[in-house]
């Protein structure tokens, strides 16, 4: 099994992590300090649940690889649970706004789709050349 992410994986949650601290900058210099937090506190979330998502389906899709065990689906479960149980002590607890928090949330997801477009982009200038 593959104990490294691969290096699109890495791409991609190094684009992560530098989408949130714009994002939060943004959020500070456009909103206030709880904008900022709320968008920093789901975003870390969200891209900390992100980085073992390449463990959990290499050991399900890939070949050679051994099978999870039971335990692995509640382990991974329970890690979705405590990221939702972080979220809500950030919006109920910690009063952060909801937007802002799942502005934080959407970091992955934006982080992915500006991989592809970039990988998209590279393949059609090299078919250009």
């Amino acid at each position: 099994m593959r104990n490294q992410p691969s290096l699109a994986l890495r791409s991609i949650e190094n684009s992560g992590w530098l989408i949130l601290a714009l994002m939060s900058l943004a959020g500070l210099i456009l909103r206030d300090v709880s904008t900022a937090l709320g968008v920093a506190t789901g975003g870390a979330c969200a891209l900390g649940s992100f980085r073992m998502m390449d463990v959990y389906f290499a050991r399900i899709f890939q070949k050679n690889v051994s099978r999870p065990k039971w335990w692995h689906h509640v382990l991974y479960i329970m890690r979705f649970f405590a990221l939702m149980g972080v979220v809500a002590l950030a919006i109920g607890w910690a009063g952060l706004p909801v937007v802002s928090v799942v502005i934080g949330l959407t970091v992955p997801p934006l982080a992915i789709f500006i991989h592809g477009a970039r990988y998209a982009l590279r393949i059609q200038g090299s078919t250009r050349a």
